[in-house]
């Protein structure tokens, strides 16, 4: 199948019924605005909060976040259609995030929920099954509203892939599952994180991990050790922010590197913070922020352009993604432009280019 034009969107539409699901939308051709193809239902789901891809099978996987979490598989035709081939348990509750082993033999759902991770064993097609293996953990944070338990956030594997690493939001700590072919050990290795923090996302550069802090507002990075197992903190910075339009709540939600920037999407204040990386990765500096759609959940670069899900605004925006300032061409290189399009979807939350 060609897969390079499209986008998949999964969705948490407010009023659900036949506008919940997982949409697809086309890249525009040269000289076209990203209006110019209006994104499709291709499938309805319940709560599709967040998606994956098989690495080579054609298979998409999409949470079903609820109180009995579970994931579905799909098939994905020569035209982009889907065909709902599977649905397995997640291992626990309100899963909110997905990855898939390089191998392809392993799916990870983390449940926010009750913090269990469920490693799901993949069948020769690239189906979910019902062989899981759950991770399940125990403990808390300072945060009586946020901690009072484990919250799986989301994982990635670590630098030297033998590890599937853990953001626990509830708990203040990575949960490092030591990997055999794609299955976990039951038993993690804990690194402790500041208290309050709130580890939400995480991304990989090099030997270092940058955490999107959701509780904090804070920007971790996280040196590490592949022997060991686990990481050590050597920055802790706060996102600049814009005054906030949600009640002056700052949540960092989504974290992300390309070409050689990291971007990090602060709900409330609404915006896209860039930091630049140093010292072979171990400093970051923040160095712009530029207004988005309100409640930035995810974002993705596509081509030279990155698109936000706006949960709250019910809409897609696309900015040009390319310099620090305009240059003579109009051109953007090593930032976030302004908004120059947006395109109304109900309740978007993830955004998964082929």
């Amino acid at each position: 199948m060609t897969v390079s034009a499209h986008i998949w969107i999964g969705t948490n539409a407010k009023d659900g019924g036949d506008h919940e699901g997982i949409w697809r939308m086309d890249r525009p051709a040269s000289g076209q605005s990203w209006g110019a193809r209006p994104a499709q239902l291709v499938t309805e789901a319940t709560a599709p909060t967040f998606l994956a891809l098989h690495p080579s099978a054609d298979r998409l996987y999409a949470v079903v976040e609820s109180v009995a979490g579970a994931v579905a598989s799909y098939d994905v035709d020569a035209r982009c259609g889907l065909t709902r081939t599977r649905v397995a348990p997640s291992g626990g509750e309100g899963p909110c995030h997905l990855l898939v082993h390089p191998q392809g033999r392993w799916l990870y759902a983390t449940n926010y929920g009750d913090g269990t991770v469920g490693a799901i064993e993949l069948t020769e097609s690239g189906d979910v099954s019902d062989r899981l293996v759950a991770l399940r953990h125990t403990g808390s944070g300072p945060d009586p509203d946020r901690q009072a338990g484990p919250h799986a956030h989301s994982s990635i594997l670590s630098p030297g892939q033998g590890y599937l690493i853990v953001a626990d939001l509830g708990t203040d700590e990575l949960r490092a599952y030591a990997l055999d072919g794609g299955r976990p050990d039951l038993e993690p290795v804990l690194t402790a994180l500041p208290p309050g923090c709130g580890p939400r996302h995480m991304v990989v550069n090099g030997d270092h991990l940058y955490l999107a802090c959701e509780l904090s507002g804070e920007v971790l990075v996280v040196r590490w050790d592949e022997e060991r197992g686990r990481g050590s903190v050597v920055q802790r910075l706060a996102a600049a922010t814009l005054p906030g339009r949600s009640e002056d709540v700052h949540q960092l939600s989504h974290i992300l590197i390309a070409h050689g920037v990291v971007l990090v999407g602060v709900r409330g204040a609404d915006s896209i913070s860039t930091f630049a990386v140093h010292d072979d990765g171990a400093r970051l500096e923040l160095v712009g922020e530029i207004p988005t759609a309100t409640w930035p959940r995810h974002m993705a670069v596509v081509g030279s352009d990155l698109v936000v899900a706006g949960e709250r605004a019910d809409v897609l925006v696309v900015h040009p993604f390319g310099t620090s300032s305009a240059d003579e061409r109009g051109s953007w290189v090593g930032a976030v432009g302004p908004i120059h399009d947006e395109l109304v979807l109900p309740g978007p939350m993830c955004v998964l280019p082929l």
